[in-house]
């Protein structure tokens, strides 16, 4: 089989697709470097100037009536003045460069915010607020902040800011990627039938050696991604392994760097043998480039699309297609199942490849059992 896996290396590395993807994922390095240095993500500057601004606004549905007379002001008004003196102090912290003032300042500011979840009227005012799952966020990435006595990254120009820019565009595409590039796994031995069928080798081992062909493929691009990434970040910010960074998994916590680099690489690996499981359903039924690439999508996409369908049916595989949505709570709060975590995530996706590779080979086993016996049958008859 590896003889067949050389030859599948040797004729498909001047692949069109197979240069694409490279040169995708080198724009994609350069152009996060450019991006992050031209952009504010994660600026606190700017984060709080926009907040400040919310506020206000929020405020202003509120003073005409509520204003005029304390005594008969809201809880939802008097809450929401509460946070504008919260969020003084972090304006305060950045003006005297006073990290702790900041810190401190965040922290009491998503414990007055988490109150106004439950108040009367606070869907007239959600727009101007933080949701639910941003305070959580912020709060335990506050409080680690500052048990760990960690500096506050004020600006993004610092390695903890770049990866969490790496992962959560990778996160995002890295499924699509995969499924796009593995649209045609089957449907490619059509142009190379003399050298594919040249191999006395079953079909199931013919497969085998494509899948792994495949996924040496990706794992390779993955390990090269990640590697010239985190060092030229080490290189240009300096290297930090220990900063934390709040996730949502069933609950909101945080954790260093390195765990979340480790986290997304082991995902990235799941979602890449998902997409290829899934191709070679597609292709095998279908036989067509762009069902396959259709149906990669609307899976993919099924959670914004079909929120209920995640609420119902959490134990589908498409819910996690998003690495960022998962581990950041976001596809648990569309769907408003906390069970859609980073943890079922990869259990569902591990069961769904085992499951959809034994669906594979028992469909080739059929497939060539069928085969032999026609085999069999011409020859009797000749």
């Amino acid at each position: 089989m590896f003889r067949l896996m050389k030859t599948i290396f040797l004729v498909e590395r001047k692949n069109l697709k197979f240069r694409s993807i490279l040169s995708v994922l080198i724009l994609f390095i350069i152009g996060s470097f450019i991006y992050l240095e031209n952009s504010q993500f994660r600026e606190l500057e700017a984060a709080t100037a926009a907040e400040v601004i919310a506020k206000n606004t929020a405020l202003d549905l509120f003073r005409n009536t509520d204003a005029t007379d304390p005594e008969v002001s809201t809880p939802i008004y008097r809450n929401l003045n509460v946070q504008s003196n919260q969020l003084a102090y972090r304006s305060l912290g950045l003006i005297m460069d006073d990290d702790t003032t900041y810190i401190q300042g965040a922290i009491e500011l998503t414990k007055v915010r988490h109150e106004i979840y439950s108040m009367d009227g606070y869907n007239n005012v959600s727009q101007f607020i933080p949701t639910y799952r941003q305070n959580q966020l912020d709060h335990v990435l506050y409080t680690a902040i500052d048990d760990q006595n960690e500096r506050l990254l004020v600006e993004n120009s610092n390695f903890p800011t770049y990866i969490i820019l790496l992962l959560l565009v990778l996160g995002v595409g890295w499924y699509l990627l995969v499924g796009i590039f593995s649209s045609d796994i089957l449907l490619d031995e059509e142009d190379h039938k003399s050298l594919v069928n040249g191999y006395p080798f079953t079909m199931a081992s013919k497969l085998s050696a494509k899948v792994f062909s495949y996924l040496v493929y990706m794992i390779g691009l993955l390990i090269i991604t990640f590697v010239i990434t985190v060092i030229v970040a080490s290189i240009k910010y300096g290297i930090d392994l220990t900063y934390p960074v709040a996730i949502f998994n069933g609950d909101y916590f945080t954790i260093a760097i390195w765990e979340y680099l480790g986290l997304a690489f082991l995902y990235f690996i799941c979602l890449s043998l998902t997409a290829l499981t899934i191709s070679i359903i597609l292709n095998y039924y279908f036989k067509n480039l762009y069902i396959a690439i259709f149906v990669h999508f609307f899976l993919f996409f099924v959670p914004q699309l079909i929120p209920a369908l995640g609420e119902w049916f959490w134990f589908l595989p498409f819910n996690y297609l998003n690495f960022s949505s998962v581990i950041n709570g976001q596809v648990a709060e569309i769907t408003g199942n906390q069970m859609v975590t980073l943890n079922n995530g990869f259990i569902v996706l591990v069961i769904t490849i085992v499951i959809m590779f034994l669906f594979i080979y028992w469909q080739f086993y059929r497939s060539q059992i069928k085969q032999s016996k026609m085999v069999t049958i011409g020859g009797g008859n000749v």
